[in-house]
């Protein structure tokens, strides 16, 4: 699961992520993509990817808009009560690309910026991309008539960012992978990623797993919606 190929909807989102709209000029956009390639090449190079995940008991209370996991912890979210209405289990997964892409960022920002730029973005969509194979392994251990609901992350919708915090707990994920949250509720290493899936009967539909910027908790300082953009998500 360490490496993948990687897609051309990949390098877009890459893009996307460092502001690239498509209006540049030809042979500047050419550079921009040959900048994105190599600093995808340099991630694969660097990054140790590690995941963990685990299924859990849940019980929604849609009333209160409360989510429990596991009597471990509750989330308050309506975003969450929606999404799991028909779930009584949970997956919660968490993904790191470990510390050495963070090391390695930071040094190329000082160094040169759009550099760091690329590199920063370009682990952003890796570290998505890693997630989706976490998922995939998760998903192969369902049983006929489960379904799994959109992957849904702390800080997304009115999940609160410190949910991150408990899914870590929980997980033993300090120990089993190295991550951990600070004080400020920031991750660390900081790509890596945190979520939970709905254990489901019921197939969702192509729409329900649709997210837009209605539902994104970003939506009054996300740098596409200032220009009339989205993130694609």
């Amino acid at each position: 699961m360490s490496s993948f190929p990687v897609t051309q909807a990949m390098l877009d989102d890459a893009l996307r992520f460092m502001g690239v709209s498509g209006s540049e000029g030809e042979e500047t956009l050419e550079a921009l993509e040959r900048k994105v390639s190599q600093a995808f090449s340099r991630i694969e190079g660097i990054a140790r990817p590690l995941g963990v995940w685990k299924r859990f008991p849940l019980d929604v209370d849609g009333v209160r808009n409360l989510v429990r996991v596991a009597d471990a912890f509750d989330v308050e979210s309506r975003d969450l009560t929606r999404l799991f209405a028909r779930s009584s289990e949970c997956f919660l997964l968490a993904v790191t690309l470990g510390p050495e892409v963070d090391r390695q960022i930071s040094l190329s920002q000082r160094v040169d910026m759009l550099e760091g730029m690329a590199l920063d973005a370009c682990a952003s969509v890796w570290a998505d991309a890693f997630c989706d194979e976490v998922e995939k392994e998760a998903r192969a251990t369902l049983s006929e008539g489960e379904h799994l609901t959109m992957r849904f992350s702390p800080g997304y919708g009115d999940v609160p960012l410190a949910t991150s915090e408990s899914i870590l707990e929980v997980l033993d994920a300090a120990r089993r992978i190295g991550l951990s949250v600070t004080r400020s509720q920031m991750m660390t290493p900081v790509k890596s990623i945190t979520a939970m899936i709905g254990i489901s009967d019921q197939k969702e539909e192509k729409k329900d797993r649709g997210r837009n910027c209605a539902q994104c908790a970003l939506n009054g300082t996300c740098p596409y919606r200032k220009r009339g953009d989205s993130c694609g998500l």
